[in-house]
């Protein structure tokens, strides 16, 4: 099919075919985007992070009626991007689609180029309006540049059609894109451009292509690499550890609560990389903090839903990932530290488990379900879930699982039928209560405590080193604070 030109270049049909080119493209380009991933944090994401951003926009699409013209079919796919934005990368990027779907509502045409040109302004506003510390030299920066090129392109005579003048906005902005980002500190000492630009040029090229061939399928070998850099994995290593937070919260805030427009702001004092932003009628917050508890509490339980915790520094792909449900949020940073994508809350579901197991990256996943008591375990697609009888028990599963460098939920078993255990416990009782469970235990390798909300960290420190002085030969392991008030005591 050829250049198509006119006014109905941004149809519905046209950018559905968007969609879907776009989730090909940041598919094909995700691998060469991560490797140059040092800022905000040197995680070696975005790429990912976009590409799974943006496959939830399509599926979103894919959902949408046939009737819906080019402004719906451009807010689904903002709407389900918001929704499944992984990583502030993937927020921002949400965030310019919602701008863009707002622009080509608001257009006085509703199509054709002076729409696109005003979808794109208001796409860089918005994506700018998504954090609260913008930084220039950043995809921010490059998505005002595609805004104005496009703006100065749609005012010449020999314009063209409006994918011509999309293409030539983003080539614009791309042969800028080393000079831009050498304005920001870390990406010019690190010599690299920014990943979160790449992964926006790469959506815009999928516009481009799908409004030049008026929605014509984009296939994986369309896609254009070439200008991508190629970084070998010593680029991010070579960086500083992230500073602002070891873990990464992400949560939705339902509509009504009261103090949605402050969370930014209360955000920013537990830790760094903040976004609170629109998701299609509730609210998508992000943060990178050392205290992840610190950060969900700030949500009213009634009033948060599919929060995720997990590491910054998120290990590397393993054939079988780990996913904890939990009701504690306390031991949201235990859990993640272990490696897990945790899902803290009372009810996830199918959905938020599926996401969570495809957030390890890896190609199968084992599900730890710490007494939440719902389906979605079982209907997410886990590869195998092992359901416990509360986060006691499911620290000891963690702790078998990572054990095993393969994840091999048999091991978790084996440790569960181990296992005896004992709670609640008071303080002072828990050696008693040691004492008494270890003979039970042949060559007992290990003991883990469980404390609740009532035991301060110097308490179960205490506790613990007495545990550790009494008991030389044996591993003694202390989690919380979880759920509740007492002690839990297992020895394995």
């Amino acid at each position: 099919m050829g250049v198509v030109s006119g006014q109905d270049v941004l149809g519905g049909v046209v950018v559905r075919a968007w969609a879907v080119a776009a989730t090909t493209a940041c598919g094909a380009a995700r691998e060469r985007i991560d490797a140059v991933n040092v800022f905000p944090v040197p995680d070696a994401d975005t790429g990912s992070n976009v590409a799974l951003t943006v496959a939830g926009g399509a599926d979103a699409v894919a959902a949408a009626g046939p009737e819906a013209d080019a402004a719906a079919v451009a807010a689904a796919f903002a709407d389900g991007a918001a929704r499944a934005a992984r990583g502030s990368s993937g927020i921002i990027l949400s965030q310019w689609l919602v701008g863009f779907a707002a622009g080509l509502a608001a257009g006085s045409d509703g199509i054709g180029t002076q729409a696109l040109v005003g979808a794109l302004d208001r796409a860089s506003v918005t994506a700018r309006g998504a954090v609260p510390d913008p930084q220039e030299g950043t995809v921010l920066t490059v998505a005002h540049e595609i805004a104005g090129h496009a703006r100065r392109a749609a005012g010449t005579a020999a314009a063209g059609s409006a994918g011509d003048v999309l293409a030539a906005a983003a080539d614009a902005a791309r042969a800028d894109l080393g000079r831009l980002s050498a304005g920001h500190d870390v990406l010019r000492a690190a010599r690299v451009v920014d990943a979160g630009a790449c992964a926006l040029l790469v959506v815009v090229d999928a516009l481009a292509h799908t409004l030049r061939t008026g929605g014509r399928q984009l296939d994986g070998a369309d896609v254009d690499l070439s200008w991508l850099p190629q970084a070998g994995p010593d680029v991010v290593a070579g960086c500083a550890p992230a500073a602002g937070g070891a873990f990464e919260v992400m949560m939705l805030v339902r509509p009504g609560w009261p103090g949605a427009g402050a969370l930014a702001s209360a955000l920013q004092e537990v830790g760094d990389a903040v976004a609170v932003v629109d998701a299609g009628g509730v609210r998508h917050a992000h943060v990178h903090c050392d205290d992840p508890a610190a950060a969900v509490g700030l949500v009213p339980a009634d009033a948060r839903a599919q929060v995720v915790v997990r590491r910054v520094d998120e290990p590397a792909p393993a054939e079988r990932g780990l996913v904890v449900l939990t009701t504690s949020p306390g031991l949201a940073a235990w859990y993640a530290t272990c490696g897990a994508v945790t899902l803290v809350g009372p009810d996830p579901g199918p959905h938020e488990v599926a996401r969570a197991a495809l957030d390890t990256r890896a190609g199968r996943a084992v599900v730890v379900d710490a007494g939440v008591g719902t389906a979605g375990a079982r209907d997410g697609g886990a590869d195998d879930v092992l359901v416990t009888t509360g986060d006691g028990p499911a620290v000891v599963a963690c702790l078998a699982l990572v054990a095993d460098p393969g994840l091999a939920p048999d091991a978790a078993r084996q440790a569960l039928r181990r296992l005896r255990s004992a709670g609640p416990v008071p303080a002072d009782a828990v050696p008693e209560v040691v004492a008494g469970l270890l003979p039970q235990v042949p060559a007992a390798q290990g003991v883990t405590l469980v404390h609740g909300h009532d035991v301060g960290a110097d308490a179960a420190r205490a506790v613990a080193d007495a545990l550790a002085d009494a008991l030389p030969q044996v591993e003694v392991v202390v989690a919380g604070p979880a759920a509740g008030a007492a002690w839990w005591v297992g020895v394995d």
